[in-house]
């Protein structure tokens, strides 16, 4: 009896141990195995750490199940905790599909899905947080509900355009349906907020140092983030590890759905001159090469976030400085991997318990 006792105790502290590793710890050790890019021309105090993350599509109250809900939540809110306590990133970029279903909440659902979303993606009081806003958040062009976008933009500090300048870096988030290019009110405020924008950086690039708002800072090309990517025809150019599987890769896209219109793509490029694009929405990531006159610059495809989409969720750690910039992709773990982990640690430990001779026999 004394023996079936202390095995029990021991199989009741392993499990209690393995449970532990498998969904506290194992994520600080793969957040552990990446790092900060490096910049070859900047000391590291001038150095902002920015950390992209996509398409997060919490469920809200119509769609998935409860579990499916709670298990997801789980993931994600380890997995973002321990990035933030070991990276320590200065200013945290969202891109866009926070929400599964806001298009379709009522306002107190919503609120609900904002304080929920606060809490699983919380930062320290000196970390910078800023969020684009996606498709899944308020609706595709055609239908969005003018109270969709104005509670969004309201409760997340959201509007079509951010102009945000940190550490002398100029970043401007879009909200990617308001680049429909028609005449709505939405569409015709935000082109008209980027054409501000523009002559304000055009005006900065030509005096080098500028002024807004009682704040002095530096010109540099700026980064745009939104949640669509810019204008391709398909993800067939995509050749990255986790860009999408074949036949879906050679899909071709539908414009103002699955990326922005070539129309509006030359509108950004022109006005804003961007040194790096960065998005979301396919849930897969892609690594594009454009042109601008004689200029090239980079446009990265975040995965998502979320192993609902995925069955490796990924996340960027980028090094920004006014003058170069280093991303680096980083993975967290994989479900199967957890649940392999689990399964074979409870085997050692039975097997530790049933085949360990009892103390003193």
């Amino acid at each position: 009896m004394r023996r079936v006792t202390k095995k029990l105790l021991f199989l009741t502290f392993g499990l209690l141990c393995i449970g532990l590793y498998c969904e506290f710890l194992i994520y600080y050790v793969v957040v552990a195995q990446c790092s900060w890019p490096q910049l070859k021309k900047t000391i590291d105090g001038e150095v902002l750490r920015a950390f992209v993350l996509a398409d997060t599509h919490l469920l809200g109250p119509y769609r998935g199940h409860w579990l499916d809900k709670l298990r997801r939540e789980w993931q994600m809110h380890q997995a973002f905790k321990a990035i933030i306590n070991l990276h320590k990133p200065d200013v945290v970029f969202v891109l866009g599909d926070l929400f599964d279903e806001g298009e379709w909440t009522d306002d107190n659902q919503f609120l609900e899905y904002v304080t929920r979303f606060q809490k699983l993606f919380a930062v320290p009081p000196d970390t910078k947080f800023y969020v684009a806003v996606g498709n899944h958040d308020i609706g595709f062009h055609n239908r969005i509900r003018r109270r969709a976008f104005q509670r969004f933009s309201e409760q997340l500090n959201a509007p079509s355009v951010q102009h945000i300048v940190l550490k002398n870096n100029h970043f401007v988030l879009i909200n990617s349906m308001a680049m429909e290019g028609d005449s709505c009110d939405m569409c015709t405020e935000a082109r008209r907020q980027i054409s501000a924008v523009s002559d304000k950086l055009l005006k900065c690039s030509q005096n080098s140092t500028c002024v807004d708002r009682g704040r002095v800072f530096n010109y540099s090309q700026p980064i745009l983030m939104q949640h669509f990517p810019l204008y391709r025809v398909s993800d067939s150019i995509c050749t990255e590890p986790d860009a999408p599987p074949l036949p879906e890769r050679n899909k071709p896209f539908r414009l103002k759905i699955d990326a922005l219109s070539n129309e509006a793509t030359k509108f950004l490029i022109n006005k804003l001159n961007p040194r790096a694009v960065f998005g979301g929405h396919t849930h897969h990531g892609c690594l594009v090469t454009h042109t601008h006159g004689s200029e090239k610059f980079l446009e990265y495809s975040v995965p998502s976030f979320s192993w609902r989409n995925r069955l490796d969720p990924k996340y960027l750690l980028v090094s920004i400085s006014p003058n170069e910039y280093s991303v680096i992709k980083c993975g967290l773990p994989k479900e199967i991997t957890m649940i392999a982990t689990a399964v074979i640690m409870s085997l050692v430990l039975i097997l530790l318990i049933f085949t360990t001779r009892a103390i003193g026999r």
